[in-house]
């Protein structure tokens, strides 16, 4: 009979700022004597291993013991990547695993393997995540909405509700409901859950920003899939009630700007301001629904109407508001660096004012500005 061949092997799965990896992992190999298998089921094949891991990891088990028949170095150094497999399309767990032991222990070709798993949230603190995400969802969605206003109702509850947690301590949903802030983990995992718990299909992605590691969300409205960052449409300092959708329902081009991810995720193409343009257009009242989305998520800011890219388109859209008697504008600029020396120069080529007042603010990341102007007729 050969010697047993043991394995040891920790992974923790450290979650910094909304990221999980798996790190400090430590090797060490002991010959000792074997003691008996007590996993009574037959060895598992490699095929048939993470299939058993996939069934039973999201039912959050303390400890796992499975039988294996393979190559047992193959088996360590794949371990992780299958545990992470097994846990695909259950992001609510997957982003509360903490960290993972296990033993590989190998005698006559058949590994046991013994697995240790740490949550960072306890099944107690997940039933109440459930219980208030579906008191919230109750208040918040109606029978008669549609999805698109689901997922801003969802996205509008979870920014006003919590604030970003500059401690950088409280990563989970439940410590976001408990303390009302938390990183951009603990935004994702809520929007997750409440997402799912509404219908909407839903991820939880990952990648990187210039400060470091950053995790959000990806959204699947009408068979198309769309960004969205809750975390960064909150604003910081927090301002209570206010929202942001500069990050609402992003393409993968416009995401890119200033998010990285090297994980495969599904595309994300298509424009949400065509989908949602094409659903107004539609007419009726359901029609009016979509238009009012529109309106309120400040996409109608795109729209050629509302948009100036000249000093003289502004020259002739505030001469227009002047005729009309009006002494306010607002308007998306398009070059939003040259927009304070344009606005500049179409005043200088009006009359029939005294003064004029300006205030800009950036809008969605893609270079323009919305420009709030109020004159003083003469």
């Amino acid at each position: 009979m050969r010697k047993p061949y043991w394995i040891l092997f920790m992974a923790a799965a450290l979650l910094v700022f909304g990221f999980g990896r798996y790190d400090g992992w430590r090797d060490a190999l002991a010959a000792a004597g074997m003691p008996e298998a007590d996993a009574a089921a037959a060895p598992l094949t490699p095929e048939r291993l993470e299939a058993e891991l996939a069934a039973r990891l999201p039912e959050r088990p303390d400890e796992l013991k499975l039988s294996y028949a393979g190559d047992p170095k193959q088996l360590s150094a794949r371990l992780p990547q299958l545990i992470r497999g097994a846990l695909d399309g259950h992001d609510d767990i997957a982003y509360i695993l903490d960290k993972f032991y296990y033993t590989i222990r190998t005698r006559d070709g058949v590994s046991v393997i013994d697995i240790s798993l740490k949550y960072r949230e306890t099944k107690a603190q997940s039933a109440e995540v459930e219980r208030q995400a579906a008191a919230a969802l109750q208040s918040l969605i109606a029978p008669q909405m549609n999805d698109h206003e689901k997922v801003k109702a969802i996205h509008d509850w979870i920014v006003r509700r919590l604030a970003y947690d500059e401690s950088l301590r409280h990563y989970t949903a439940y410590e976001a409901l408990d303390s009302g802030f938390a990183v951009c983990q603990g935004y994702a995992l809520l929007a997750y859950k409440m997402l799912t718990m509404a219908g909407i299909e839903a991820k939880i992605a990952e990648g990187a920003v210039d400060t470091g590691e950053h995790v959000w969300n990806m959204v699947r409205l009408d068979g198309r899939w769309y960004h969205l960052d809750v975390t960064w449409d909150d604003p910081l300092p927090d301002r209570g009630d206010a929202v942001s959708y500069r990050y609402y329902l992003l393409t993968d081009a416009e995401m890119r700007r200033d998010h990285r991810w090297e994980r495969s995720y599904p595309e994300a193409p298509a424009e949400y301001r065509e989908a949602l343009a094409d659903l107004a257009a539609q007419g009726g009242e359901a029609g009016e629904r979509f238009a009012a989305l529109e309106r309120e998520i400040g996409l109608i800011w795109l729209k050629p109407e509302r948009t100036a890219s000249s000093a003289a388109e502004l020259r002739d859209r505030i001469a227009a508001a002047m005729r009309e008697g009006g002494e306010s504008l607002r308007i998306r600029y398009a070059d939003g660096g040259a927009a304070t020396r344009d606005l500049k120069a179409a005043f200088a080529g009006l009359d029939g004012y005294r003064s004029y007042r300006a205030k800009f603010e950036p809008y969605r990341g893609d270079g323009s500005v919305l420009v709030d102007i109020s004159w003083e007729l003469q």
